[in-house]
């Protein structure tokens, strides 16, 4: 066989091999993606509780979510008060606990905005564990710690309580049992 018969089939070969990835990645379903919605406007008739006055100023971040859009904290707390859900999606107590904070995030979608932060999760296990739990908050990964350092968490889960204006209310090592009722202390409908 000559070298031009040879080339011609790797070419033929290549370009249906492009084909064939091209047709089939167009065949994946819209329902494989995540995507998030932040809150829009805080409802008029909802008021939010000032933070006490010893309340130490929250550290401001920004997260690429998994959906790949990027969060500003702090553009966030200007408008409303944030929980922020430190979890790692091979936690057993984070998972014991998703369904209520999965509840409380739905109660309260127009007036607080919850956030999951994982580390050492990868994009694949987060993204299981978002729909294992039914998450429809959005959920960044903080790769090289420094959001969990900056707030001081060693372990998951921590829940973190952020007021309007980004003082640190409360943080919970190990989760909370009734976040809805600290929420509750803060939003007033």
């Amino acid at each position: 066989m000559n070298r031009s018969g040879v080339g011609a089939r790797a070419v033929v070969a290549l370009g249906m091999t492009v084909g064939l990835v091209l047709g089939l990645g167009g065949c994946s379903s819209d329902d494989d993606a995540v995507a998030f919605e932040l809150p829009g406007a805080v409802p008029a008739d909802v008021q939010f509780v000032d933070a006490p006055a010893t309340a130490p100023p929250a550290p401001d971040f920004e997260v690429e979510l998994l959906d790949g859009s990027t969060l500003d904290i702090a553009e966030q707390w200007d408008e409303r008060p944030v929980v922020l859900v430190f979890f790692e999606s091979w936690c057993e107590l984070c998972a014991n606990q998703q369904d209520d904070i999965t509840a409380v995030s739905e109660e309260f979608r127009d007036s607080v905005l919850v956030v999951g932060i994982g580390n050492r999760t990868s994009v694949d296990d987060a993204t299981a564990y978002l729909r294992e739990h039914d998450i429809t908050y959005p959920i960044g990964l903080d790769a090289d710690g420094e959001i969990w350092r900056r707030y001081g968490v060693d372990e998951p889960p921590l829940v973190a309580l952020i007021a309007k204006g980004g003082q640190l209310v409360r943080g919970w090592p190990g989760g909370v049992d009734d976040l809805g009722a600290q929420l509750r202390e803060f939003v007033v409908e």
